[in-house]
C-alpha cells in the first residue's frame, strides 16, 4: 500500500469541473459578445442614417414607421451592450451641455402648435442622440472609425455605381418648378437630392485625410480623389466650400497637437465668443427685422432660399422667446404656420434651408442658444485644453463641417438627418478623446467608466 499523499478530492463533481471556465475567460466572452452588438447597431445607425433621406421621399408613412423600429432596436442593442445591469451609470453617456439643449425641446412641447408631431420628432432624435454616444462609447475609437469609413466607402461606391448606370435615378433631371430648377444634371446617386451626396463625399474625404496614417497611402488618395470627383459633379456648393473650410481646420490642429502637445492652447472661456455672436444677431433680428429682410429682398438668392429665410426672419421676430414648439413648424398641412408668413412652392418645402433659423422658429431664442452652446462652444472648449489625440483633429474638422453645413441645410438637431447624426459622432469621438487626454490612456474603454464625464 502505497504511503503518497493523495490530493483532496473536491465535493464538485469532474463534469461541472471540467465546464467551469476562468472568471476572466468569462469576461472576456461577454465583452465580445457585447462588441459584436454594438458594431451591429453602430453599423446599423449609419445605413439607416444615410439610407434616409431616400426612405422618406415616397410613402412616408410607412418608411417613417420602418426608421422608427429600427432606431428602437438600435437603442435597444445600445442599451444591451452597455450591460446596465452591471453598473447602471454606463446609462450616462450623453454629455450635460446636449442633455440641457434637448430637455428645452422637450420643454417646448408644452407649447408646441401640433405637440403629437412634435413629440414624434422629438422621440426620434432623443434615440439618435443616446444611441450614437452609447454606441460610440461602448467601441473604441478605432473601431468606430473604421465602421465610419467602411460605409462611407460603400456609399461611395453604390453612388457612382447608379449614376454611371442608371442616370434616371442617379442624376437630377430637369425640374422648371422651384428652387431646385437649377439641379439638372448634378450627380446624386443613391442620396435622392444632391446635398446629400456631397456631405457624404465632404465626410468621406475628411475620414481618409485625418487620422488615417496607418492606411496605404494609394488606398488614402484613391478614396479622396473619388469623393473630390463625385462632390465636384454633384455641384454641392455648401460642401465644397465647408470641405475646404474643415479640411483647413483640421490642419491647424494637426499642426497645434505636433508642436504643443497636450498644452493647453487658450483659456477655455474665450469659446464664449462664439456664442456671443449669434446671441447679438438673434436679438437685433427679434428687434428690429427691417435691415436682414433687405439682404432677402432678391427672390432668387441662394437658389430661391431667400424666400424661404423671409418667411422664417417674419415668424421668428412675431415669436422670438419661444417659437412655434419643436417639430411644430414644418410638414402640418395647410393648418401649418408658414401658411400664414409665405405661398406657393415655399409651404410645400419640409424644412428652411437653414438649421438656425429653423431653431429658432421652433424653440425660440434660448433653445437655439442653448443648442449652439452643447454643439458650438462645449466643444470649442475641449478643443481650446489642448491635447494630441490624433482624432482630435478629425473631430474638429467634422464639427466645423456640420456646423457649417447647418447654414444652407436644416439639420441641427433634427431627428437622424445626416448632418446631424454626423455632428453627434464627431462630438463623441471629441469627448472620448480629450477624455484620453487627461487619463494619459490610449482610450476610455477600460480607464475611463461609461458614465462619468472627464
Amino acid at each position: 500500500m502505497s504511503d503518497a499523499v493523495q490530493p483532496p478530492k473536491s465535493d464538485t463533481p469532474m463534469l461541472t469541473r471540467r465546464r467551469r471556465k476562468p472568471l476572466n475567460a468569462r469576461t472576456a466572452e461577454a465583452a465580445a459578445w457585447t462588441d459584436w452588438i454594438a458594431t451591429a447597431g453602430f453599423t446599423a445607425l449609419l445605413a439607416l442614417t444615410i439610407l434616409g433621406p431616400s426612405m422618406t421621399s415616397e410613402n412616408y408613412g410607412l418608411q417613417s414607421q420602418i426608421r422608427m423600429v429600427g432606431y428602437l432596436l438600435i437603442s435597444l442593442a445600445a442599451l444591451v451592450a452597455l450591460e446596465p445591469w452591471r453598473r447602471p451609470e454606463r446609462l450616462l453617456v450623453v454629455p450635460w451641455p446636449l442633455l440641457v439643449a434637448l430637455g428645452w425641446c422637450w420643454f417646448s412641447l408644452t407649447w408646441a402648435i401640433e405637440p403629437s408631431v412634435g413629440l414624434r420628432r422629438l422621440v426620434l432624435t432623443s434615440l439618435v442622440l443616446w444611441s450614437t454616444f452609447a454606441l460610440v462609447r461602448k467601441l473604441d475609437l478605432e473601431r468606430s472609425i473604421l465602421l465610419v469609413r467602411g460605409v462611407l466607402v460603400i456609399t461611395l461606391v453604390v453612388n457612382f455605381v447608379v449614376a454611371l448606370t442608371n442616370p434616371a435615378v442617379g442624376v437630377h433631371a430637369v425640374n422648371p418648378n422651384g428652387f431646385e430648377s437649377d439641379l439638372s444634371g448634378d450627380w446624386r446617386g443613391i442620396m435622392i437630392q444632391k446635398n446629400y451626396a456631397g456631405l457624404t463625399c465632404a465626410m468621406t474625404i475628411m475620414l481618409f485625410a485625418f487620422h488615417a496614417e496607418r492606411m496605404h497611402l494609394a488606398l488614402r488618395a484613391a478614396v479622396i480623389v473619388a469623393s473630390a470627383v463625385f462632390l465636384y459633379l454633384s455641384d454641392s456648393q455648401t460642401s465644397q466650400i465647408m470641405v475646404v473650410v474643415s479640411l483647413i481646420v483640421g490642419g491647424i490642429f494637426t499642426w497645434l497637437a505636433q508642436t504643443k502637445g497636450r498644452e493647453r492652447l487658450a483659456p477655455a472661456g474665450l469659446a464664449w465668443v462664439l456664442l456671443v455672436i449669434p446671441a447679438v444677431l438673434f436679438v437685433s433680428m427679434a428687434i428690429d427685422n427691417t435691415p436682414y429682410l433687405e439682404m432677402l429682398t432678391d427672390p432668387a438668392g441662394f437658389t430661391g432660399r431667400t424666400q424661404i429665410w423671409t418667411a422664417l426672419v417674419r415668424f421668428y421676430a412675431d415669436y422670438p422667446l419661444f417659437g412655434a414648439g419643436y417639430g411644430s413648424f414644418w410638414d402640418l398641412g395647410p393648418t401649418g404656420p408658414i401658411f400664414q408668413y409665405a405661398k406657393g412652392w415655399v409651404t410645400e418645402i419640409s424644412q428652411g434651408h437653414n438649421g438656425y433659423l429653423d431653431l429658432l422658429v421652433q424653440i425660440g431664442l434660448p433653445g437655439t442658444l442653448l443648442v449652439l452652446f452643447a454643439t458650438l462652444v462645449w466643444p470649442t472648449q475641449r478643443l481650446l485644453r489642448g491635447g494630441d489625440h490624433p482624432v482630435r483633429p478629425l473631430a474638429a474638422a467634422a464639427f466645423v463641417f456640420c456646423l457649417g453645413h447647418n447654414l444652407t441645410e436644416s439639420m441641427l438637431f433634427d431627428r437622424d438627418s445626416l448632418s446631424q447624426v454626423f455632428l453627434l459622432i464627431a462630438l463623441a469621438w471629441l469627448w472620448v478623446a480629450s477624455a484620453s487626454d487627461v487619463a494619459g490612456a490610449p482610450g476610455p474603454r477600460v480607464s475611463l467608466p461609461l458614465g462619468r464625464r472627464p
